[in-house]
């Protein structure tokens, strides 16, 4: 789907570019694959309807935000962003900025959003965008940023691109209910795997887009590029009862790979919504599911960034009890060591912070203040043991 704190030098302007610069490049040393070192997870929080906030709701958002210790966000990038993105990095917190891998040019393949197939809204067909005017779009957003001194924590090439929501390449009148495998990518005499094929290819031009810009921009030339954030929908197969179709997160990044997708980001942007919500459920069960889906392709020279994963509590009066997503939260993040001890796994990106009309249940700021899940999310962490 997206304590107090002290005074540091992140509140200085004058000494933000060189600390950011640093702990980015921190970060791109784990990404390098080079762990002679610890290196500390880059943890946050996604922030969900910012672009519907006027500046003045943007700002009391950003003060919340760090009061609360939040180091990283993820966000969009866009006019209606640009505010909130500057007055963060202002107050010590690196936007992680989910770039649109459509924007600047016509929509091709919009439709509109079908409620009856369970669709809110549609995102344009990728083969729709066109790179010249992406890139002179792109160019004039991360220009805005950087007349403020802004250094993202990362950039992210769309979301969920594997969805029909968030893809308009995937046709409904061609769907079966299928949850697509690279045979489906592969084969010409299938209609839906042609064409969302054809979307993949048209994502990774964007890719290329976005690289050259970041490559030539004035601050921003070492942060890391990641893959769109792929939803997790399990393997490829039938699914009795679903109406629209999908691909595996697996088979995306494996048909990408293919067609050249390491040469262009430093990491991949993965999702994952645990289905058991059993707080009991062993951490080894947890490892087991998170290297079999959603972290399955990690390395250390391309690892993984969790830009969204979570827990939902439909309790939604105060004071609030979260004590049971506090220990769903706990055994996850252990699960998640695993991987970070082996260089696999970067970033972990909590959904979400605000109890917005329609984003309550999985939010973690209820009733004025940091749930106990919400403080346990964004704790640091550290890798804990370096493999050569």
């Amino acid at each position: 789907m997206s304590g107090s704190r002290r005074t540091t030098a992140y509140d200085r302007p004058n000494a933000v570019p060189k600390i950011c610069f640093l702990a980015i490049a921190g970060t791109l040393l784990s990404l390098a694959g080079s762990h002679a070192n610890a290196f500390e997870v880059v943890v946050g929080v996604n922030v969900t309807g910012t672009d519907r906030l006027n500046e003045q709701q943007q700002d009391a958002l950003v003060e919340e935000l760090r009061q609360n210790g939040v180091k990283v966000v993820r966000s969009g990038i866009g006019p209606k962003f640009a505010h909130f993105t500057i007055r963060a990095w202002q107050n010590g917190i690196r936007v992680l900025a989910g770039v649109p891998p459509t924007a600047g040019g016509s929509a091709a393949h919009m439709r509109a959003a079908d409620q009856s197939l369970g669709l809110e809204w549609v995102e344009p067909g990728i083969t729709g965008a066109d790179p010249v005017k992406y890139k002179v779009w792109l160019e004039a957003q991360l220009a805005t940023l950087e007349s403020s001194g802004v250094y993202l924590a990362a950039f992210e090439l769309g979301n969920e691109i594997n969805t029909a929501g968030f893809n308009g390449d995937f046709d409904p009148t061609l769907a079966s209910g299928r949850e697509l495998g690279l045979a489906e990518l592969d084969n010409p005499d299938d209609p839906e795997g042609r064409a969302i094929a054809a979307s993949y290819r048209a994502y990774l031009k964007m890719l290329a887009v976005l690289k050259d810009v970041r490559d030539r921009s004035r601050l921003n030339t070492r942060t890391p590029i990641i893959s769109a954030g792929l939803a997790d929908s399990g393997p490829p197969g039938r699914r009795p009862g679903q109406k629209l179709d999908g691909v595996s997160a697996p088979a995306t990044l494996q048909f990408l790979q293919r067609n050249g997708l390491d040469e262009l980001v430093d990491g991949y942007g993965a999702h994952f919504y645990p289905s058991n919500q059993d707080p009991s459920r062993p951490v080894s069960e947890r490892i087991e599911g998170l290297g079999e889906r959603a972290l399955a392709l990690c390395t250390r020279a391309k690892p993984c960034w969790l830009t969204e994963w979570g827990f939902p509590n439909s309790q939604l009066s105060c004071p609030i009890h979260d004590e049971k997503r506090e220990r769903l939260v706990r055994t996850e993040r252990e699960a998640f060591q695993v991987f970070v001890n082996d260089g696999k796994l970067v970033a972990t990106i909590y959904y979400n912070w605000q109890s917005l009309p329609g984003f309550e249940v999985p939010s973690i700021f209820r009733c004025g203040e940091l749930t106990v899940a919400g403080k346990l999310a964004l704790q640091p962490i550290v890798q804990q043991s370096a493999r050569k």
